[in-house]
């Protein structure tokens, strides 16, 4: 009952959440998501090299921790593009952005990124930012089984010539796959990448660290 209750009276301006020193408007469900010092030391590089006017690719995005942040850093001329296939983040992510003023400036891209062009399984558990391409991740207790777009940052960058000066990654295990789709961007253009490893997810998808460092 407090939960539906807090739902209810913050519905129209969100709950107010402080992280890594900026304030934000979020839906109450995952005010918990958004904590003070969220992935503080990342923060800290990223916010000090992205500069206004940048052009950001947040490669799972989830329900917008980062996302936010990015684009207050990029600041109201850059671009964030929100890679987020898990259906029940994106309703998440679209309020969050609504609710600090910021959705026309970050475009939600339902899509995974790899290192093919179709669809995937992503076992999904809700909005939970650990959901898993190909295999359920054990860490959660019940997941949903969901078939989601994939294509891959070559692709994208081909069709939508956005080239983008930052890719900010964390997509649990996949993001060997998402690199290796990603070559001719990564080679052709000078983008910094910051991502999130998950190793012991690799084999999973029939990687090692030796197809990270080719």
């Amino acid at each position: 009952m407090r939960e539906l209750a807090l739902r209810l009276a913050t519905a129209r301006k969100g709950v107010r959440r402080v992280v890594n020193g900026i304030e934000y408007r979020v839906d109450s469900r995952c005010r918990h998501r958004f904590a003070p010092g969220y992935e503080a030391a990342g923060a800290g590089f990223l916010c000090k090299r992205i500069a206004p006017g940048a052009v950001v690719y947040n490669v799972g995005a989830n329900v917008g921790v980062l996302t936010v942040q990015l684009a207050r850093w990029s600041g109201p001329r850059g671009r964030v593009l929100a890679f987020e296939p898990n259906p029940y983040a994106t309703c998440l992510l679209k309020r969050n952005l609504r609710l600090n003023g910021l959705d026309s400036q970050v475009e939600i891209v339902g899509v995974a990124i790899g290192d093919t062009v179709g669809d995937v399984t992503l076992h999904v558990s809700g909005a939970n930012g650990m959901a898993r391409v190909m295999r359920a991740n054990p860490l959660l207790p019940k997941t949903e089984a969901v078939r989601v777009p994939v294509t891959t940052l070559d692709r994208f960058w081909g069709s939508r010539q956005v080239k983008p000066d930052w890719i900010v990654m964390d997509i649990e295990g996949w993001e060997v796959a998402a690199l290796r789709g990603g070559r001719e961007l990564l080679s052709a253009t000078e983008v910094g990448v910051v991502l999130e490893l998950h190793p012991d997810a690799w084999s999973w998808c029939g990687d090692s660290r030796a197809d990270l460092e080719r």
